[in-house]
């Protein structure tokens, strides 16, 4: 591996020819999917739960997949699909569909013999059906990321930033299309596969492709060049460590798991990432574990000598061995390492 380049401001240790936005990317490839955004995201970068939050909800919520779908909306409403149902009617002295006897009958016989009393199956359009299910929870969707956007924000802080502005705006008009008469009995949740397909595939796919845009959207909202803003120095060169670690294992024989996130943290086979912004609920842990070793970069990427930094490793490495990684080399050498502690242990 190459010495790092002096010119890039955030090339820390250990080294990589690769861009930082290249490492994220290249762990964001290997995240498993579908994930938990919020805490598969705060798992990487180590910010909060509601600071992820805020970007998951403004991104989805200000998104032009959220504006097409709202925009669309006047239309799309004027062409719902529906199906045709029929429903019981109580009926007098007239017909609204073919008579249903036997009710009819019982109907009489509780109301002293009417002879113009009818019970009719009268014929109505259903819009509880897989495409306005999609479109309801698309609506919800935008509306439900806005208020994450802004839940944890101060009133003043509300209307100072016009993206926030942007999203309450498109989260009050996702909610009050979700309202709307003909979509108000539409039955929510998550809509299954099948509706889904349904969707996609139906003569009025046209219609409803914003909707499934949107949940597209909400199922991958950021993309990694949005994170990377929100990851400090210490944290890329992790990231790079990480990634590292990941290949040099690969490239010992065996294709390793996806990266899933767990508690806080992220996991692939052997290989653990504890973000130091999560270390609190680790009990102080922090670092990649790799089987019984605990890999890390240095706590300050300078101004901090070998034997400073392995001091601080090893104080809060508890009963794991420890190796303190500067260099894609050095990162070789721990993978080597934490190989021989398996096989002796």
């Amino acid at each position: 591996m190459d010495a790092p380049a002096p010119a890039h401001p955030d090339h820390g240790s250990p080294d990589a020819p690769r861009t930082d936005l290249a490492v994220l990317e290249a762990l964001w490839e290997r995240l498993a999917r579908p994930f938990e955004v919020v805490g598969t995201l705060s798992a990487l970068t180590g910010l909060s739960r509601p600071a992820i939050g805020e970007l998951v909800g403004t991104a989805v919520a200000t998104s032009p997949e959220a504006e097409r779908l709202l925009a669309a909306f006047p239309r799309t409403v004027r062409s719902l699909a529906t199906s045709m149902s029929t429903q019981a009617e109580r009926c007098i002295g007239e017909l609204r569909g073919p008579v249903l006897w036997s009710e009819t009958l019982s109907a009489r016989a509780s109301s002293f013999g009417d002879p113009d009393l009818y019970i009719c199956a009268t014929p109505s359009r259903a819009y509880d059906i897989d495409e306005n299910r999609v479109l309801v929870a698309a609506l919800l969707a935008v509306r439900d990321a806005a208020r994450s956007a802004v839940e944890h924000l101060g009133a003043a802080s509300r209307y100072q930033d016009p993206e926030v502005r942007t999203a309450i705006r498109n989260g009050n008009d996702a909610g009050r299309a979700a309202e709307h008469p003909s979509l108000s009995d539409v039955t929510r949740g998550r809509p299954t596969p099948r509706a889904l397909k349904r969707t996609r595939t139906g003569k009025k796919r046209a219609s409803y492709e914003p909707a499934v845009a949107v949940l597209d959207r909400v199922g991958d909202p950021v993309a990694p060049v949005d994170l990377l803003s929100l990851c400090d120095r210490r944290t890329r060169a992790q990231h790079r460590a990480l990634l590292h670690v990941l290949e040099d294992l690969e490239a010992l024989g065996g294709e390793l798991p996806e990266l899933r996130a767990e508690a806080g943290s992220l996991f692939a086979g052997p290989v653990q990432f504890h973000h130091p912004g999560r270390a609190a609920e680790r009990g102080g842990l922090s670092g990649i574990v790799v089987g019984q070793l605990l890999v890390d970069v240095p706590d300050r990427l300078a101004g901090l000598d070998a034997a400073a930094a392995d001091e601080a490793l090893a104080a809060r490495s508890g009963a794991r061995d420890h190796v303190v990684v500067r260099s894609a080399d050095d990162v070789r050498r721990a993978v080597g390492r934490a190989v021989a502690l398996a096989a002796a242990g």
